[in-house]
Parts: C-alpha cells; structure tokens; sequence
C-alpha cells in the first residue's frame, strides 16, 4: 500500500493545475460525499485529464487526504509558557477552525468515512492527524512536568478529553456554538488540572 499521500516523481508541478485538483476534490467531496468521488469526476472538474490526476496521487484516499492537508491550516503553538493555557488556546482554535472553515463538515464527514475504509484511515493518521498530535503531546509532557497537568493520565487519554466531546456534539447533535464549545472545553480542562491547580 502507498503511504504517500501525493507522487514525488517526474517533472516540477504546475502549481494551478494543483489547485484545481483540490478544488475540485474539495467541492465533490462536498457535494456528493466520500463514497461517490471518483477521480474521472475530480478530473473533470478541474479541466485535467485522468492520466494528469493519477501523475499526482495514487488513489482517491492520497488525493482526499492530500486536499485536506493542504486546505486545512496547521495548528500554531501559543507559547505562553505555561502549558495549561497553551492548551486550552490550542483546543480553542481547533474547535474555532472547524466551526468557520468552509470545508469543516467535509473533513469530519471524511474521517466518518475512515472508520470503513483502512486505507484511508492509515493516510489520515499519517498525514493528517500525527503532526497535530505532536504539537499536543509538547504541551501535555510540558504542562505534566510543570504540574499544570495531571499525570496520572496518559496524553492520548487527555487529547481524547480534551477534543472528544467537541467532536461529538459536532457530529451528533450539531454544530456547537461558541458558548458550547467553551463549556465543554472548561468541563473537560478541568477533569485533566490536579486539584492544586484548580479554580
């Protein structure tokens, strides 16, 4: 299986035909869903043929993913110098990107879609979820060694608690609005604060 989510081979890119493969990519996922993008629709739509779409990307998950990395910006350390707050920033800005981003329902709706295809959900944890990940586990090591973080819990357990319930409700219960997404954010902060830290 290729890991890669775009080919590296071959002559220098045409930056524009790039865009418009992810555009294109983009807007049919919006518009018809994970299951029914092809790459002939994709090609299509941007005006490229078939060949010039596959010189690119494997398969339609290095394509998806592909666009979804490029169009969704990464997420910045604040760099306070305390960690804690460091991370409630960081939770801050991923709920706020998802909530205003217009592709926000399509990269949650294509991660719904990993959980039955493998394949894609390797490329999305590659590319995609890893390097956000780390940024997250910085803070959580930095904040449990400064004691502004527990740790009795491991850091995939708090990044669990910390974005888990944004997610749910975003995708069970609807798009949260801003005072949702604080409270879930205070709720959950305060589960991984030892008591000392505490409000």
């Amino acid at each position: 299986m290729d890991q890669r989510p775009t080919a590296t081979r071959g002559r220098p890119r045409n930056t524009e035909i790039d865009s418009a493969i992810v555009s294109a990519t983009l807007e049919l996922l919006a518009e018809r869903g994970y299951a029914e993008l092809t790459i002939g629709a994709v090609a299509t739509r941007a005006g490229v043929g078939r060949p010039t779409v596959y010189a690119r990307f494997p398969d339609k998950n290095a394509l998806v993913v592909h666009s979804l990395v490029q169009t969704v910006p990464q997420l910045r350390n604040p760099d306070t110098g305390n960690a804690l707050r460091d991370l409630t920033e960081l939770a801050t800005e991923f709920a706020t990107q998802l909530v205003r981003s217009p592709i926000g329902r399509t990269v949650l709706a294509v991660h719904a879609e990993a959980g039955r295809h493998p394949e894609l959900a390797d490329l999305l944890r590659t590319h995609y979820w890893r390097p956000r990940e780390q940024l997250v586990h910085e803070l959580i090591h930095r904040g449990q060694q400064q004691g502004s973080i527990r740790a009795d819990i491991t850091p995939e357990h708090i990044q669990d608690l910390v974005y888990g319930p944004l997610l749910y409700h975003w995708l069970i219960l609807g798009e949260p609005d801003r005072h949702t997404m604080e409270t879930l954010l205070t709720a959950s902060l305060h589960a991984i604060t030892p008591c000392s830290h505490a409000d």
